[in-house]
């Protein structure tokens, strides 16, 4: 199982990462959650980070885009990378909470 990011779904309601912290930790706590959401107020410019084993997927909107580790990442997200990278990867629950969570359907669970 893995994860699919359709990243112009997403409204960055954060509820996914809220369900990825407490299934993790049992509280909500976005410190020790695999997703990531960030914001650039400015510019009105948003998206998600999902950590995983070899790298992260960035969700933003123009696409979403696999950076894999060590990799520079050459989009707004890039300067919000490193608190992403300290988390803990997506371990692929079995309850995949952050796609049950997602309003929109911006979180797929594929094979």
């Amino acid at each position: 199982m893995s994860i699919k990011v359709e990243p112009e779904k997403c409204i960055n309601c954060g509820a996914c990462e809220l369900a990825c912290s407490f299934y993790r930790d049992e509280v909500f706590t976005t410190m020790s959650s695999s997703i990531m959401m960030y914001r650039e107020e400015v510019r009105n410019y948003f998206g998600l980070m999902l950590k995983e084993e070899d790298g992260m997927i960035e969700g933003r909107p123009e696409g979403a885009k696999f950076v894999a580790e060590g990799e520079a990442s050459d989009s707004e997200a890039g300067a919000s990378a490193k608190p992403i990278l300290m988390r803990e990867p997506c371990d692929k629950c079995k309850n995949a909470l952050c796609v049950r969570f997602c309003p929109t359907g911006c979180l797929i669970e594929v094979d």
